[in-house]
């Protein structure tokens, strides 16, 4: 039987969550570039293709600006899942630190007399 679930430690979170920040940032500063060629085709080429090129420059910066929030937005529902993942952790813990054990009161008399 296999399962679609994952499970992460905090730190494989803090890690993934990196990689999704570098990932962001990397894509937002192609998406930027890729955008701004746009505005180089115009300048270097004359023809009914110019406006055209520039369109789909423009279109895939904006694109990729586009997928960089959406990484930008999983990073930050990753840390929110893996806050309250420790905030769990943290409330189950602290529950079993305050748990008294019920039982029977030993009786340090009957235990002499053994």
């Amino acid at each position: 039987m296999s399962s679609d679930e994952v499970k992460l430690s905090p730190e494989e979170v803090d890690r993934v969550q990196g990689i999704i920040n570098q990932a962001y940032t990397d894509m937002e500063g192609v998406a930027l570039g890729i955008g701004g060629h746009g505005a180089n085709v115009s300048t270097a080429y004359n023809g009914s293709g110019t406006g055209r090129a520039v369109e789909n420059y423009e279109d895939l910066g904006r694109a990729g600006q586009a997928l960089a929030e959406a990484l930008d937005g999983l990073s930050m529902d990753l840390g929110l899942t893996a806050n309250t993942g420790r905030e769990t952790d943290l409330d189950a813990q602290n529950v079993l630190n305050n748990v008294q054990m019920q039982g029977p009161t030993p009786d340090a008399g009957i235990a002499a007399r053994i």
